[in-house]
């Protein structure tokens, strides 16, 4: 799931598919205690560009449309992304209110799509060292005073040593794995690191999963 649901028509069949997946991961969440128990939620990956982020932005996007208030959080500051899909400004940041050089009025995007507000990543030097201390965590519940639910796009594990510091700072986590990119058993050995960091895993979503469509159903998709 690479692509943003808002970009496309809501009427089209492909929003529509898109729109019905969400839902069942939705009902999954829910089922896991997400929105009671679990109200900060990490959605990472392995490696870069697996699709986490937008992951975590259409399920943002779907939830806003249901009349739920989300922020999301992009805590990658090495790969930045989620301030450009929403045409909004990356900087003053998320790295910006971890250091001080920023207040939360300058950081939050507020209605980037309905429902939905955004903390960019923002500009960091260090980022390895803008997670140290338990800010991150302290930040998090300043922004679920008035929403319901906060969505954190997590750094890549096996790329940004800093990741282990956002998920011990959340409620819970997913993590995304593209298809055909990992070995099992590597898929096994981070699920295991991340347990083992003491942050409830809620589940693993497999993205990018390519199944053959007959011409017919190709038509009319």
């Amino acid at each position: 799931m690479r692509t943003i649901i808002q970009k496309h028509d809501p009427k089209s069949r492909r929003s529509e598919v898109m729109a019905t997946e969400l839902g069942h991961m939705w009902s999954a969440l829910v089922q896991r205690g997400v929105g009671e128990t679990h109200r900060t939620i990490g959605f990472c990956a392995i490696g870069d560009d697996e699709g986490s982020n937008t992951l975590a932005a259409n399920l943002a996007l779907f939830l806003g449309s249901k009349g739920k208030r989300v922020v999301l959080v992009e805590a990658t500051l090495r790969q930045q992304a989620l301030a450009g899909v929403f045409q909004a400004t990356n900087s003053p940041g998320l790295a910006e209110l971890l250091t001080g050089q920023a207040a939360m009025r300058d950081v939050l995007r507020q209605q980037v799509a309905a429902g939905v507000d955004l903390i960019p990543a923002g500009t960091s030097t260090d980022p390895y060292w803008a997670f140290h201390d338990d800010k991150l965590r302290s930040m998090l519940g300043d922004v679920l005073k008035d929403r319901d639910l906060c969505f954190v796009d997590v750094p890549g594990l096996n790329r940004a040593p800093e990741a282990s510091s956002v998920v011990r700072s959340l409620d819970a986590v997913v993590l995304v794995v593209e298809a055909n990119r990992h070995r099992a058993a590597t898929v096994r050995r981070n699920l295991t690191y991340l347990r083992s960091l003491g942050t409830p895993v809620l589940g693993s979503v497999v993205n990018e999963l390519v199944h053959e469509v007959p011409v017919l159903v190709q038509k009319i998709l």
